[in-house]
């Protein structure tokens, strides 16, 4: 479960990378305002596509912790499988001594 705390930690991180990238953003659009509204525009269409950019890598980055869950899932059956066998084969060596 260590990787998918790693990946949600990842994933705040760069959450909140975006949204302070966004407020950012905002508060440029917000400074630039006055200076002609076809640069407002421009710069309020550059935000809208920053926010698309980062919600796709959040889907992403959730899709990946998803995956990682169950990684770590499949290798703890496995795991579990093997101490299954290997105490099969312990019992077999000791009812030959």
């Amino acid at each position: 479960m260590r990787s998918g705390d790693i990946a949600l930690r990842g994933l705040v991180v760069l959450s909140l990378a975006g949204f302070i990238a966004l407020a950012a953003s905002l508060y440029e659009v917000d400074r630039r305002e006055k200076s002609s509204s076809a640069t407002a525009a421009a710069n309020l269409t550059d935000v809208e596509h920053q926010v698309r950019v980062l919600t796709d890598q959040i889907r992403i980055l959730s899709n990946q912790l998803g995956a990682s869950e169950r990684q770590v899932q499949a290798l703890g059956s496995q795991m579990q499988a093997f101490d299954s066998r290997l105490r099969e084969l312990q019992d077999q060596l000791r009812a030959r001594r």
